[in-house]
């Protein structure tokens, strides 16, 4: 306890220090804008989310921080892997994919998704949404505050607990064990994101979170996350270095009075390979005894969109653009400074009135129904004999709880926006069984597990709809189709004759192949073209079937060739 509060102690005064920074150091920066006159300055052009320094208009300021928002129509794509080490049991590594989109008015609109791998297993975590709002432009208010507020929704398995339950409490372990592992719950979170920059060498970001589960239970989880960083050795602020830290404060229904205290704290390291794209690495180290041992973070990031190319210029040298060209066009002097560059190229075009697209994407699947069957054979015997099987929990149309494939689709655009195709994608799918047979009159008791491999396909027909964003290369897109999907839907069904009894009863099991349904799907995407004629797509969608136990979602990405 006297560790843990003087690291309060410490986060408190690290707080108090930042704002008597701002207030002392800042202030004649507020004042910069109306006073100093313009410079020019070589270098490349910087992009900015109302006046923030670059380092601020990436959505992710760092691995565990975010801050303020993305300029207007500019892109952020991200990777992000986590570790975690534990003082006992095996490491957790969560792997997420985000991508966020900027809008006027200082919005910010995003969609992550999250996998899990833990001790052998893995499969997808969570599906969230997510917006934030910047009350102003940067520098109009103090340590620029911004509002954020995110939906997760719960697609997997709960394979690891942050918080173990207290002594005699469990009495809801059976039930989960006989009604399956318990499903990750749905979450809302609200944050409160602050961020400044202190004179021209060092920028923090700080956020405060709460977060709160929906079903399940109940989990509760509030702290704060905070790093400053400064630029080394490479011009451009293409290295950067600093320090991070994490705290949270993590509760269930049943531990209201006894919270898992996690601090954490470690250097953190940004650099960037190109313009656009940014390497962050944050090893951070436990200093309580609910923190994992070690957690470290690797996100790779791309910054892609708005109105100039992204980089990074000095901090000293920050809104200042300039370019020989612009000023040898506009019939000027070279070496007069200039407030405006007044040659604009013209916008390119990244995506035809009228073009063939062909798509070749890998897919992830991953059902709607948690994957636990009943693991005793001598318990669907029993069950089944007095009318009420107990065969678990699994998908009725896949099998298991995902499954990865590979698939394409070739449309044609009639139009900039819409487009009509035929799609097809095929998947690995895996489904447990069981063999029984007994026989009183032998007597014979065979039982035994067996597995049914198949391969599942699917064609549809599609409209997509698309939003090619002006003078970018990108395209957001909905699509839906309708179609037909077999190979799946192998079941085993036992019969049973005699008393309720599982060893006095005759028992024989009859298997039933693959169907063919109806299919209906439908998602949205966002499509980046490296070239006029070749593009990355990457797109979620839904896969409807038969009712809820046969439903799936889906994740794709691939290369698309336009003609």
């Amino acid at each position: 306890m006297f560790f843990f509060s003087a690291i309060a102690r410490w986060s408190i005064l690290s707080i108090c220090c930042a704002g008597l920074l701002f207030f002392t150091s800042n202030h004649s920066a507020l004042a910069q804008p109306t006073t100093e006159s313009a410079v020019v300055v070589t270098g490349e052009e910087v992009p900015s989310a109302y006046g923030a320094p670059p380092g601020f208009s990436r959505a992710r300021f760092s691995n565990a921080v975010n801050a303020y928002v993305l300029p207007p129509w500019a892109f952020f794509f991200g990777e992000l892997f986590e570790g975690q080490g534990f003082r006992h049991g095996p490491p957790d590594y969560l792997f997420t994919q985000e991508i966020e989109m900027g809008l006027p008015f200082r919005f910010n609109v995003a969609a992550e998704a999250q996998f899990e791998r833990f001790n052998g297993g893995g499969g997808a975590r969570s599906v969230s949404l997510e917006a934030r709002w910047a009350l102003a432009d940067w520098n109009k208010i103090p340590l620029n505050p911004t509002l954020f507020a995110e939906y997760k929704f719960g697609v997997g398995t709960i394979r690891h607990e942050e918080v173990a339950p207290p002594m005699g409490v469990g009495g809801e372990g059976e039930e989960e064990e006989e009604g399956g592992p318990p499903k990750v719950p749905d979450a809302y979170e609200f944050r409160l994101l602050l961020a400044q920059d202190f004179g021209e060498h060092v920028e923090w970001a700080m956020n405060w979170f709460f977060e709160k589960e929906n079903t399940g239970d109940r989990g509760r989880e509030w702290g704060f996350s905070q790093a400053a960083m400064t630029p080394i050795l490479l011009p451009n602020e293409r290295l950067k270095v600093g320090i991070e830290m994490q705290y949270k404060n993590t509760t269930v229904k049943d531990t209201r009075g006894d919270p898992l205290h996690s601090f954490t704290i470690g250097p953190t390291l940004a650099w960037k390979p190109t313009t656009q794209t940014r390497l962050d690495i944050s090893p951070l180290f436990g200093c309580t005894a609910g923190a994992p041992v070690a957690d470290v973070f690797v996100a790779f990031s791309w910054l892609f969109g708005g109105e100039r190319g992204e980089a990074e210029a000095p901090v000293s040298s920050r809104f200042r653009y300039y370019t020989d060209a612009a000023y040898a066009r506009s019939g000027k002097d070279s070496g007069k400074e200039m407030k405006q560059v007044a040659y604009v190229p013209p916008c390119p075009q990244w995506y035809g009135d009228r073009e063939w697209n062909v798509n070749l994407f890998g897919t992830y699947a991953f059902t709607n129904t948690e994957f636990a069957p009943n693991p005793s054979l001598v318990d669907i015997v029993q069950s089944t004999s007095e009318g009420g099987p107990v065969l678990g929990t699994y998908d009725r149309y896949i099998g298991g709880d995902h499954a990865w494939g590979g698939g394409g689709d070739i449309k044609y655009f009639f139009c900039r926006y819409a487009g009509v195709g035929v799609e097809g994608f095929v998947l690995d799918g895996s489904k447990p069984g069981f063999d029984i047979f007994e026989d009183q009159s032998v007597p014979i008791f065979v039982h035994k597990r067996i597995n049914h491999n198949h391969t599942i396909g699917s064609v549809l027909g599609t409209l997509t709809l698309r939003y090619p964003i002006p003078c970018t290369r990108l395209a957001p897109y909905a699509w839906a189709g309708v179609g037909a999907i077999f190979g799946g839907g192998e079941r085993d069904q036992l019969h049973t004759q005699g008393p309720p009894d599982a060893f006095a009863v005759n028992a024989q099991t009859e298997h039933f192949g693959a169907e063919t349904k109806l299919l209906g799907q439908f998602g949205a995407g966002l499509e980046f073209r490296f070239a006029r004629n070749f593009g990355w797509t990457n797109d979620l969608s839904f896969g409807v079937i038969d009712g809820p136990r046969n439903n799936f979602g889906m994740f794709r990405s691939g290369v698309n060739f336009a003609f």
